[in-house]
C-alpha cells in the first residue's frame, strides 16, 4: 500500500476514528485503526465491537491495501508531523514507513485481516437533522440515562419520528427528560433505543456546521456526517411507556425564568460538594417568591428566586440539587413548573410549544 495525502485530511480522519478504538484489550489488533486505500480514497476505521467509525478522505493512491496501525502511536505520529503532506508506504512485513517534511518514521503494522469486520445490516429508509439540533437534543436529555445495569433499556434513549419531528427520551426511574426539533428529512421510521455510549461519542465527533443522517434497522445503527459513518448496535426492548407520566394534571402552576433558577441552585452547590449521601434542597413556594434552603454539615444556604404563581397553593417539596441543575440546564429562558403534592414530580415545560419536557420525582423531607 502506498499513498500520499494532505496532513490535515489524515488528522481529521484520525481524530475521529480513533474515538471507537479500544484503549486496553488483550488483542493488539483492537487497540488500532484500520487504514485501507483505494481508487483514490483513504478510510480510517476504529471498532471497538460496540461501535465502529470511519473516516475518508480522498488522497493519491499508487498502491491500494490495507493494514492496521497501532492507535497511539499512529496518532502521535501524525500530529506531530511537520509537512503540509503525509506519505504513507507499506512494505514487506508490515513495515510502513511515513513520511512528512524532513520526518521519516517505520514502525510496524498488523495483518488487517484480523480486524473485525463492519456492522452489516439492510438500510431502508433514514432521517436527517442538523447537527447543531441533534447536540443539543442529546446534551440536553443524556443525564437522564440509566446510569445501572439492572434495567438495560434505561441505559440508552428513545429516538421517535413523529411527523417531521424527531423526538429524544431519557428515563432512569427518578426523572424524565424530552426534546423535540424539526428534521430536515423525515421518514417513516420504528422507535430505536441508542446506547449510552454511542451518544456520548457523537456528541464529541460531530461538528456543528453539518447535518447528520441516520439509518435505523432491527439490530444496528449507522449515522453519516461530515465524510464519516459511525455503526453502532441498538438496544432491544419494548421502552418504557413514559406518556402515562406525562399526562398528569397539577394544582399548582408558576412561571418563572430558567436562568435565574439555575443560579440559585448552582449557589447550593458548595455545601452539598463534599457530602457522601447528598442532602435535598428545599423549596418552598410562596405567592410570588421560591424560597430555596439547604443544610449540610458544611454549612447552611437561604437563597430566593422571584417567580410569578399563576395558579394553586403554597408548597414545600425538596429535591436532588444536581437533578435540577441537569434540567434547567437544558431549558428556555422563562418555563413553567407545576406541582401537585409534596411527594408528586416537578413537570418543567417551555412558555411556548412543546420543544422540551422535564419531570424530577421529589425527595422526602424530614420534618
Amino acid at each position: 500500500m502506498k499513498f500520499t495525502c494532505s496532513k490535515e485530511d489524515i488528522l481529521y480522519a484520525v481524530g475521529k476514528a480513533e474515538k471507537a478504538v479500544s484503549p486496553k484489550s488483550t488483542l493488539a489488533v483492537m487497540e488500532g485503526i484500520l487504514v485501507e486505500a483505494r481508487n483514490n480514497t483513504v478510510c480510517l476505521t476504529g471498532n471497538d465491537l460496540e461501535i465502529s467509525i470511519e473516516a475518508s478522505f480522498e488522497a493519491d493512491v499508487v498502491r491500494p491495501g490495507r493494514i492496521v496501525l497501532n492507535s497511539r502511536t499512529f496518532g502521535d505520529i501524525v500530529r506531530k508531523c511537520g509537512g503540509e503532506t503525509v506519505e504513507f508506504d507499506v512494505g514487506d512485513k508490515y513495515k510502513t514507513t511515513i513520511v512528512s517534511g524532513n520526518s521519516v518514521f517505520e514502525i510496524l503494522g498488523i495483518n488487517a485481516d484480523e480486524f473485525p469486520d463492519n456492522f452489516e445490516f439492510d438500510i431502508d429508509n433514514s432521517i436527517t437533522i442538523e447537527a447543531i439540533d441533534l447536540k443539543a437534543m442529546i446534551r440536553q436529555t443524556i443525564f437522564a440515562t440509566s446510569k445501572g445495569e439492572f434495567r438495560q433499556i434505561l441505559t440508552g434513549e428513545l429516538f421517535k419520528v413523529e411527523g417531521d419531528y424527531l423526538k429524544v427520551v431519557a428515563l432512569d426511574g427518578h426523572r424524565l427528560a424530552i426534546r423535540k426539533e424539526k428534521l430536515v428529512k423525515s421518514a417513516p421510521l420504528k422507535d430505536f433505543i441508542m446506547p449510552f455510549k454511542t451518544l456520548n461519542e457523537l456528541l464529541k465527533i460531530i461538528g456543528d456546521d453539518e447535518t447528520v443522517e441516520i439509518f435505523p434497522s432491527r439490530k444496528y445503527i449507522m449515522l453519516e456526517f461530515g465524510g464519516c459513518r459511525l455503526y453502532s448496535r441498538v438496544i432491544d426492548g419494548e421502552f418504557i411507556n413514559y406518556e402515562k407520566i406525562v399526562n398528569n394534571e397539577c394544582p399548582i402552576k408558576v412561571r418563572a425564568n430558567a436562568k435565574k433558577l439555575k443560579h440559585s441552585f448552582e449557589r447550593v452547590s458548595p455545601i452539598i460538594y463534599n457530602e457522601t449521601v447528598k442532602s435535598p434542597v428545599k423549596l418552598n413556594i410562596v405567592d410570588n417568591v421560591m424560597i430555596i434552603d439547604c443544610a449540610t454539615l458544611s454549612g447552611k444556604i437561604h437563597d430566593e428566586a422571584p417567580i410569578e404563581k399563576l395558579y394553586g397553593n403554597n408548597l414545600e417539596i425538596g429535591f436532588t440539587n444536581q437533578y435540577l441543575l441537569d434540567a434547567f440546564g437544558g431549558c428556555d429562558e422563562e418555563v413553567f413548573l407545576e406541582f401537585s403534592t409534596p411527594l408528586s414530580p416537578l413537570v418543567i415545560s417551555p412558555v411556548e410549544g412543546d420543544k422540551f419536557l422535564y419531570i424530577i420525582l421529589p425527595v422526602r423531607l424530614r420534618k
